[in-house]
């Protein structure tokens, strides 16, 4: 007698779901990554900030060191000139020319120098017998003293009397001017000049003589 044993069906296998992490997954959220951007656009907008004022305060200084180095070479030239040339100087065509020109005969070469301040362009000029005149400093704020601006150059006589007022007051010629003066003050009032030794308006005395040695009365 034939026997069959059925055997049980094998249950599929399941597979078991494990419970959900309450730990946060790795990343940023999208509210975390914008405070992010918005810190770093204020660093960045700030140190561009930074970047822009130092960079205009360097170069303000460059600036300011540029036109006193110019001032210096000028004033330097000017002293040669005043201080080597015939006395007495060139007489102009008149006393109110004075103001803003200057012109000598150096020796012992006996040349002709001529310095004129330009009010229209802010120029310094100095030109050597009849060649072109050279540019010795730009910037010059003086203004035009027929208008009230300051008079690059100004000429005292021994007992330091202001020779161009005393020839306009007296109504002297410009012949006067010429044959009395013994320090010319050279006044240049430069942009960008502010800081030691010059300011922002430099005054200097040259004598071009010795003063006599008579008192002044």
């Amino acid at each position: 007698m034939l026997s069959t044993t059925f055997r049980g069906a094998r249950r599929p296998a399941t597979s078991r779901r494990q419970p959900p992490s309450s730990e946060p997954e790795g990343g940023v959220t999208l509210v975390e990554l914008m405070v992010a951007m918005t810190v770093s656009l204020i660093i960045l907008t700030s140190l561009a900030a930074f970047i822009t004022v130092f960079s205009k305060a360097e170069a303000s200084t460059v600036s300011s060191a540029n036109a006193a180095a110019d001032t210096r070479m000028a004033l330097l030239q000017l002293q040669h000139d005043i201080q080597s040339a015939k006395s007495p100087i060139a007489v102009l065509a008149s006393s109110s020319s004075y103001d803003d020109t200057l012109m000598l005969t150096s020796e012992p070469s006996g040349q002709v120098i001529t310095w004129q301040y330009i009010p229209s362009n802010g120029e310094l000029t100095r030109q050597v017998g009849s060649s072109g005149a050279d540019v010795e400093l730009t910037g010059v704020t003086n203004g035009d003293p027929a208008s009230g601006g300051l008079p690059v150059f100004t000429y005292y006589d021994r007992c330091f009397n202001n020779l161009v007022d005393d020839a306009q007051s007296s109504g002297a010629g410009p012949a006067t001017v010429a044959d009395n003066v013994t320090v010319i003050k050279v006044t240049l009032a430069v942009k960008h000049v502010s800081s030691a030794p010059y300011g922002s308006t430099t005054a200097v005395n040259i004598m071009n003589v010795e003063p006599g040695l008579s008192p002044c009365g």
